[in-house]
């Protein structure tokens, strides 16, 4: 008896799907893996870009403290005009460091307390939701010591804005000679050069040294390099 050959290629194919088995039009090529050799080079090559990235992301980050730390001295620079508007345009009297003194008999208040409803702060804390007296790098503690990451400068104190001048004496000395009388002077600092308030210490990296920023009594602020 004479089988047909259809029937048996049928046949063939139904046993083989039966075993689990694939038709020839069904084989898929094995999936090639990647080799250890090349994770490692891939890993390698993440690693250099990661190098190369970290810097640039470290001087952004830097330069957006820095601008944050600008705007927190121009709105102080604000709040210290409208202070000085309401008491006939005398600046404020404060510490230059409220946990020192400088006369511990009468020691002034600090100036996060002076100018804290013109800031948006509550005087007396440390806190708020404007921490507008917190440099962003303050690492050293002054806003928690001194209630303010920006040092006071003393030498304002009382004295009226934009026409600060100071009246005194001093020896007058010639040159070869010992011998010299009492003058009077008269120290003018200029609003456009005259600090109100800076950071109290070098906290902006500005390679090769770090410095500090600064806001003058014309309200304009900028960087200020450390003299070291």
């Amino acid at each position: 008896m004479t089988i047909p050959f259809m029937n048996l290629r049928t046949s063939h194919l139904e046993a083989n799907r039966r075993a689990g088995g694939r038709g020839p039009s069904t084989l898929q090529p094995p999936r090639r893996a990647f080799t250890l050799i090349e994770l490692l080079l891939v890993i390698a090559i993440i690693g250099i870009l990661a190098s190369l990235l970290l810097p640039s992301l470290g001087r952004a980050k830097a330069q957006a403290y820095n601008a944050a730390c600008l705007n927190n001295l121009r709105q102080l620079g604000i709040a210290t005009r409208l202070y000085a508007d309401d008491y006939q345009d005398r600046l404020p009297s404060a510490e230059i460091l409220p946990s020192q003194p400088v006369d511990p008999q009468h020691p002034l208040p600090r100036i996060c307390d002076v100018l804290a409803s013109y800031a948006g702060k509550a005087a007396g804390t440390n806190s708020s939701q404007a921490t507008v007296f917190k440099c962003p790098v303050d690492k050293t503690g002054r806003f928690a010591a001194e209630g303010s990451s920006y040092e006071w400068n003393f030498d304002l104190n009382g004295r009226r804005i934009d026409e600060t001048r100071t009246d005194g004496a001093f020896l007058l000395l010639k040159r070869g000679d010992m011998s010299g009388g009492i003058t009077n002077f008269v120290l003018t600092l200029p609003p456009g050069t005259t600090p109100l308030l800076l950071d109290y210490d070098d906290f902006h990296p500005r390679p090769p040294k770090p410095g500090k920023n600064v806001v003058f009594m014309d309200g304009h602020v900028a960087p200020l390099e450390s003299a070291r």
